[in-house]
């Protein structure tokens, strides 16, 4: 987010000593992570859980000129709680304009639920447990990830770039008004179903097997007319969603 008058740094460590101190649970007993913030960045990355250290640190912006120093003051702004398996992490509803910026690092296998209500753009990186998110603007950026996905943006291209894939699940990414670009494994194999309802095209590295011709596909055209297709990939598969009402859509090939 854009730095205005204040940018104050807040670190909170999430390693077993300071659970202790902060009566919080044993991350090996946390099966997923769920973040929520109203206004703000998220950025989420997995680390090995045998070498990493599992942090959290809240980059706080307002207009006023105020200091948080304490403990204290950063729990005033984040909440840390886990509820069975579960952790959630929450940064507080605005008062008047301020951000709270939110920078996570996690064990690696974690599944992440995201919620982002108001603004800001989404990170994340090396997640191999699989990723829901919801956020209404902003872009999302996932990076070197396993499993699955399932994204809804209402406004904010989407990037996601798969190191694997859980074949037995679906993958959907959606958007109101960006592109959509995702990147497979080369063996990949999917059904897929591409919408871009005006000004896009489609692009692809794989070969796409369709009933239909598919229109303006590796054109690189804008069309302004809708594109809807299904097609296949390396024979068919789990579904692989891919949807935006305003921008294109491109299928890389990871080499």
């Amino acid at each position: 987010m854009k730095k205005m008058n204040l940018t104050t740094i807040l670190f909170l460590m999430l390693c077993t000593g300071l659970f202790a101190q902060m009566e919080l649970p044993d991350l090996g007993k946390v099966k997923k992570l769920v973040v929520m913030n109203y206004w703000g960045d998220q950025h989420i990355q997995g680390i090995d859980q045998v070498t990493g250290k599992f942090t959290l640190a809240a980059k706080y912006t307002d207009t006023k000129s105020t200091r948080l120093n304490t403990k204290t003051e950063l729990e005033g702004y984040v909440a840390i709680r886990r509820y069975n398996d579960v952790l959630y992490i929450t940064a507080r509803k605005p008062a008047g304009f301020e951000s709270i910026d939110l920078f996570i690092q996690i064990p690696a296998h974690l599944k992440v639920s995201s919620e982002l209500f108001i603004g800001g753009n989404i990170f994340m990186k090396n997640l191999k447990g699989g990723i829901e998110i919801n956020s209404l603007n902003g872009s999302v950026s996932l990076d070197k990830i396993s499993g699955y996905a399932l994204v809804s943006a209402a406004n904010g291209e989407i990037k996601a770039n798969f190191e694997e894939v859980d074949d037995s699940k679906a993958i959907s990414l959606i958007t109101l008004n960006g592109g959509v670009t995702v990147q497979l494994p080369k063996s990949s194999a999917r059904d897929i179903r591409l919408i871009s309802r005006k000004n896009g095209y489609i692009s692809s590295e794989f070969s796409l097997d369709s009933d239909t011709p598919i229109k303006n596909l590796n054109t690189m055209a804008y069309s302004k007319d809708p594109i809807v297709h299904t097609a296949r990939i390396n024979g068919g598969g789990s579904l692989l969603f891919l949807s935006t009402q305003n921008g294109p859509i491109s299928l890389k090939s990871l080499k």
